[in-house]
């Protein structure tokens, strides 16, 4: 009697809960291993929008997940039938994407039960804007409360970019630190479109200029043209006559952008040491 009851709890103990230390089970639950390492979501969510897509969500401090199933249905989903979309992974500001040919990925409803949907998923060959991809393996989610919302409320959601959220300038004037707490960036032209990046404080604003397809490299700076700067105080604006300007970082279909700045301006003001992480 004593060895079928331990036979019993052992596959007790496989079956429900693998006996693993990096499972966890919650209530509700959303997690995945990204590249080897646990990803556990503290804030999760399922949102079905007028149209029938589901997106389900979840966050962790940095770290966030985000993916689309054409239908709240119990079945499978996959990138290379057009049924799953948009599936993002942001990671410290670094974001990675699903990318129509190149990565491969499922998610499988398996239970809609009392409003709350649980199934399972997994992703391979997410990319960001370096050619630099991770994968996503053993991902679940458990009873996660399905919650309507509408089109236009996704639309005024993605119309934010996160990039410019967590926008910051900062640089030296003639050695003096300048953070700078107002930011805009913005495309403007046509034809050759550029970018307008400008940031203020109390005390000055700077301005930084270059073409709209700029990638990583290193650029002159000068008081005009296709890449140029400008540094304001006291209403006392004077362009760039001499500078550099680095690329480190452009990602055009997020329009996520960053890198590093020098220039000394025509009425002899130095500013160095700057740096930028953007969205447009």
């Amino acid at each position: 009697m004593i060895r079928i009851t331990t036979i019993i709890l052992a596959v007790f103990c496989l079956t429900i809960t693998s006996c693993s230390t990096d499972i966890e089970i919650n209530d509700p639950a959303l997690q995945a291993k990204v590249d080897g390492e646990t990803f556990r979501s503290t804030i999760k969510k399922a949102v079905i929008y007028d149209d029938g897509t589901l997106v389900i969500s979840g966050s962790e401090g940095e770290k966030s997940i985000s993916f689309t199933t054409s239908s709240t249905k119990v079945g499978t989903y996959k990138i290379k039938q057009q049924t799953l979309s948009k599936v993002s992974f942001l990671n410290n500001q670094k974001k990675f994407t699903s990318k129509n040919g190149e990565t491969q990925g499922e998610v499988v409803i398996t239970e809609i039960f009392n409003n709350e949907i649980s199934g399972n998923f997994f992703f391979k060959d997410l990319t960001d804007s370096n050619g630099k991809t991770l994968d996503f393996n053993n991902g679940w989610f458990y009873r996660l409360p399905i919650v309507n919302g509408s089109i236009e409320e996704e639309e005024e959601v993605d119309e934010i970019n996160p990039c410019l959220l967590n926008a910051s300038l900062t640089a030296l004037i003639d050695g003096a630190e300048m953070i700078t707490d107002n930011h805009d960036a913005n495309l403007f032209g046509v034809n050759d479109a550029s970018i307008l990046i400008k940031a203020t404080n109390e005390s000055g604003e700077i301005t930084v200029v270059f073409p709209s397809g700029v990638t990583p490299g290193t650029y002159a700076l000068s008081g005009s043209g296709d890449y140029s700067a400008t540094y304001a105080a006291n209403k006392d604006k004077s362009s760039a006559s001499l500078g550099t300007l680095i690329i480190a970082e452009h990602d055009i279909d997020t329009q996520c952008i960053r890198g590093s700045f020098e220039f000394e301006t025509r009425s002899g003001i130095q500013v160095s040491e700057g740096f930028f992480d953007f969205g447009y």
